[in-house]
């Protein structure tokens, strides 16, 4: 049977018996550094070259090994070192010679760029005890222990994470009197989704049977607007950071869908798709350094990691369909289990920041996004500090009797940095729309009382600090708090993103995964979004034991639409309504916020209750945009593609 599984790929039996709660890569450590140094001119340059000299990156790194050498192997039997990700090979430096002072690198080397190092401008500095922060530095670096046993890209270090991590936090003072500029460091982080299912979808994709060729959402608040109606998002750039297809596979789900799938066409015609930073063998690499991490749940909400290039698919799709002129790019940055890291995701964002610049000191030309409306949106989260600390890491570098001497929260504040400069970025209008996550789903949980709501994840949760960010919950076709969204706090929306087939309705068949016949149940989808899917098979819904295991089948047709459910899905609705909101507020010349736009066109009595919310179960409204889908156009059967 013909599927866009990677060759490469393990087995599902053998995956499902591998499963970890995996939180980061094992194989490397981020490192914020920081600079007083503006990374824009007050001209428009750009500053990275003085930047980086000053800095001087190869010299900090070698203090950072010399460190964790004396900290962590005195004896220099096993010693622990960071490497560049583009010198993860060299050997390790002798440690009988002296240490080399800042002056002793080659100049042309400390104002090198290396890979895997990322430069974010901050609008307002940081002030801290041991430093004034101008511009952020994020970068990624190889953990290797020697002696290093075969090659050091195979190398897990899982467990040395913590050690090195906590390590670096507690010497940040110190080290900065020695001149090594760090902020602090941190795991790289998994975005996307870990075995705990964060940030995919709450239920598994399922196909649509029916001779629709055209499913369309409607925004009310939007389109029966008597100005914004006519806005479709045009000259607005939207970003869609998520996992994807290959192209072939794309093509391949055109030609089969035929006239039954305009949706589809209309997207491989118009979107442009980025495989750069997470090819196929790059989402194979993530696999061996995360455990095979994945995610996805079943009918049943039983955990188990499914193939889902196609998330990022169906939500271009959505954005397609409802701002139809704006100018979609999807950048890759998770793999076909729906994974990704901190180091992908920087890079997809430094990507477009450095296009937001006024000014390439190369050419001396504007980025092509320099002035630009910018909409970023992001389907997936990264984890809490709760399963950061039961890991073993350290969130707070704050000395509790000097709160300003580090950081309340390391994996709040490498994420905050960045968006925060996208966000502030000059002359541009970049809105950030993010999923809350599905973390209120607790099928899988005894449950004696109603289960707390959970606050939205990062990056969704930095909304309340960063005002053109925006979370989005999900509700139901009806409008109700969906039972598994996490609450999108006080500067959130809730938006369509179903409701989970319910088994005492008789809409799972049999209703328990512990039931006769649950490898194969029978479900309907009475509150799922519909969109375009590309894959020639779907993921079984069941994680139930079959003989042979869980096997992926074939639709009952080609037509390219699939059912889906998540707050995933609830975003892309929010990122189009922003897209056009934006084109208006430019024609317009509004100064207002897009979050006001957008909540000032809600009715003060369309709202949702979102119940039972963390900590105390107190329930909480807020906005919801409404959205409905509907069939504009069927085909005949005769016509329909196969």
């Amino acid at each position: 049977m013909e599927t866009n599984m990677h060759q490469d790929m393990p087995p599902m039996e053998n995956m499902k018996m591998n499963m970890h709660d995996t939180t980061w890569r094992d194989d490397q450590v981020m490192i914020v550094f920081h600079s007083d140094i503006p990374l824009i001119t007050p001209d428009g340059m750009l500053n990275r070259d003085r930047l980086l000299k000053g800095l001087n990156l190869p010299w900090q790194l070698q203090q950072i090994n010399q460190f964790l050498s004396d900290q962590l192997d005195p004896t220099a039997q096993n010693p622990v070192r960071l490497a560049f990700l583009d010198d993860r090979d060299l050997p390790a430096p002798d440690p009988s010679k002296e240490r080399p002072s800042v002056n002793e690198i080659d100049s042309d080397e400390s104002s090198q760029l290396y890979q895997g190092v990322y430069l974010f401008g901050l609008k307002d500095a940081i002030k801290k005890d041991f430093a004034t922060i101008q511009t952020s530095v994020h970068g990624f670096f190889h953990l290797i222990k020697e002696p290093v046993q075969g090659h050091s890209k195979d190398q897990n270090n899982r467990a040395l994470v913590p050690t090195v991590v906590n390590t670096l936090n507690k010497g940040v003072v110190g080290l900065n009197k020695e001149g090594v500029h760090i902020a602090f460091a941190a795991p790289t982080w998994l975005c996307g989704g870990t075995q705990i299912t964060q940030g995919c979808p709450v239920s598994p994709p399922a196909p649509v049977d029916s001779n629709c060729s055209d499913w369309h959402i409607e925004v009310p608040e939007l389109d029966q607007h008597p100005e914004l109606k006519e806005s479709k998002g045009d000259d607005v750039k939207v970003f869609i950071l998520d996992a994807l297809p290959e192209p072939v596979f794309i093509a391949n789900a055109v030609q089969n869908a035929g006239n039954t799938n305009g949706l589809l066409h209309a997207v491989q015609e118009t979107v442009t798709f980025d495989y750069s930073l997470m090819s196929g063998v790059q989402g194979v690499f993530l696999m061996q350094h995360s455990n095979a991490a994945g995610v996805g749940k079943d009918v049943y909400g039983e955990r188990y990691p499914i193939l889902l290039p196609d998330h990022g698919l169906f939500i271009a799709g959505t954005v397609r369909d409802i701002a139809c002129n704006a100018d979609i790019e999807c950048i890759r940055v998770l793999n076909d289990l729906c994974v990704g890291d901190m180091q992908t995701l920087t890079a997809a964002l430094c990507k477009i920041y450095q296009r937001l610049l006024e000014k390439n000191p190369d050419t001396n030309e504007r980025g092509d996004l320099f002035g630009k409306s910018v909409v970023i949106n992001l389907s997936l989260v990264i984890p809490t500090e709760d399963e950061a600390m039961s890991s073993g890491i350290e969130v707070a570098t704050t000395d509790p009797g000097s709160p300003n001497a580090g950081f309340d929260n390391i994996l709040r504040e490498g994420v905050w940095q960045i968006l925060r400069s996208l966000a502030e970025a000059k002359d541009a209008d970049v809105v950030i729309v993010a999923s809350a996550g599905n973390e209120g789903d607790g099928r899988e949980m005894a449950m004696s009382s109603p289960m707390l709501r959970p606050r939205a994840l990062y990056p969704a949760a930095l909304s309340d600090s960063i005002e053109n960010i925006i979370a989005v919950g999900a509700v139901t076709k009806t409008g109700d708090a969906a039972s598994y969204s996490c609450y999108p706090g006080s500067h959130g929306i809730g938006a369509w993103g179903g409701e989970l087939p319910d088994p005492s309705k008789g809409e799972v068949v049999p209703p328990k995964s512990t039931d006769v016949g649950s490898d194969h149940p029978k479900v309907t989808f009475n509150d799922a979004l519909i969109g375009i899917y590309s894959n020639v098979v779907y993921p079984p819904l069941s994680a139930a034991p079959a003989s042979p295991p869980e096997q992926y089948y074939t639709p009952p047709n080609q037509s390219g639409w699939a059912y889906w459910i998540g707050t995933s899905f609830a975003t892309p609705i929010v990122s189009a309504a922003v897209a056009r909101v934006l084109q208006w507020k430019k024609q317009t010349g509004s100064s207002e916020s897009v979050y006001k736009l957008l909540a000032n066109l809600i009715p003060a009595d369309q709202r949702v209750q979102w119940a039972n919310v963390v900590p105390n179960g107190e329930t909480i409204e807020g906005f919801r945009l409404r959205a409905t889908q509907d069939c504009r156009h069927r085909v005949s059967e005769s016509t329909s593609g196969d």
